[in-house]
């Protein structure tokens, strides 16, 4: 079974995971992948703009932070909707 976009950006920002923080930035570009993979799934964006809302720090934010935010993230991914959402 292939993995879907989203699970594959996910598996790639967990593998970059070093050290105990992550570059505000780096989280929020991140964060805004996911968002616009997540399609028209309403649940995915409403998560990911609750993290985006409520990054802990002005430059960087702790990892701990970060890999919970993936998983809940991943969590809801399971029923992804791709088609884009209405403009």
């Amino acid at each position: 079974m292939n993995a879907s976009p989203i699970h594959r950006t996910i598996a790639n920002a967990r593998t970059a995971v070093n050290g105990d923080f992550i570059s505000t930035a780096r989280v929020v570009d991140l964060l805004l992948d996911l968002r616009n993979l997540a399609g028209a799934d309403r649940a995915l964006v409403d998560e990911i703009d609750a993290r985006l809302s409520s990054i802990p720090g002005r430059s960087v934010a702790p990892n701990e932070w970060w890999i919970d935010a993936l998983q809940a993230i991943e969590l809801l991914a399971g029923t992804v909707d791709p088609s884009p959402m209405p403009a």
